[in-house]
């Protein structure tokens, strides 16, 4: 924050031709000396790639256990929409209040500490699901204690990047930004639903693409918040965790 002086006529003046000094602050929005909207561009197309890895993984996670039903599927979906709008949201709301890149990093890292989780939240929880006997509320239960919060993070990004897109180009009305950042994000998806189903899964392992989803999701944290000139001990625990 910075203060200014301007000669003008302050609103209290009385009198014809009385001169005084009004006072102006400058706010600087922590936006992140090096954040560019390309750089955000290319973490909306992984981000949103790594929502489709997790949503489309989903599904292999659960059908051991509740089958490849519609009841699945259709839990899973519902589960993760429902999860994104609240994270649109939320991340409207905290990028109106806080338009740091810092927050926004910071968040990309919480998903993916919350990814790294899946795995073992989910041997843990689907043996107990399951034994319910219950083929159609169990996949929905089960969709929602492995997958909402994770997606609800996840979905705080695009607002978020839309905020920073527009300060960061202030020039750039709020349409484009929101259209660039919904653009890139979107195709990002496009290529994680099809790189997971043609690719990763027939190569690797349900487990081993989450723990890869979730490193991914680190590192890109980890740069971000380097870029941001973070705090080194949170970089450090990013990069030992990823």
């Amino acid at each position: 924050r910075s203060l200014g002086y301007h000669r003008g006529a302050p609103p209290s003046s009385s009198g014809p031709g009385r001169q005084g000094f009004i006072l102006v602050a400058r706010v600087q929005i922590p936006l992140g000396p090096h954040m560019k909207p390309a750089q955000l561009y290319a973490t909306v197309f992984i981000t949103g790639a790594c929502v489709l890895v997790i949503e489309v993984l989903a599904t292999r996670l659960l059908a051991p256990y509740f089958g490849s039903t519609i009841y699945s599927v259709s839990s899973i979906l519902s589960v993760v929409l429902a999860a994104l709008s609240l994270g649109y949201y939320f991340g409207g709301k905290l990028s109106d209040s806080h338009p740091s890149s810092k927050i926004f990093y910071g968040l990309i890292g919480v998903s993916g500490l919350l990814t790294a989780c899946i795995n073992t939240l989910a041997s843990l929880s689907l043996p107990a699901i399951s034994n319910l006997g219950r083929i159609d509320i169990g996949p929905l239960i089960a969709s929602f204690v492995l997958f909402f919060i994770p997606a609800s993070i996840l979905g705080t990004l695009s607002p978020f990047a839309v905020k920073l897109a527009q300060i960061a180009s202030p020039k750039t009305g709020t349409g484009s930004a929101a259209g660039s950042v919904f653009f890139w994000s979107t195709l990002g998806s496009i290529v994680g639903s099809l790189g997971t189903g043609f690719f990763l899964i027939p190569h690797m392992g349900v487990h081993t693409i989450l723990n890869l989803t979730s490193a991914v999701l680190l590192m890109i944290s980890g740069i971000g918040i380097v870029s941001s000139k973070s705090s080194p001990k949170l970089i450090l625990i990013f990069a030992v965790i990823a």
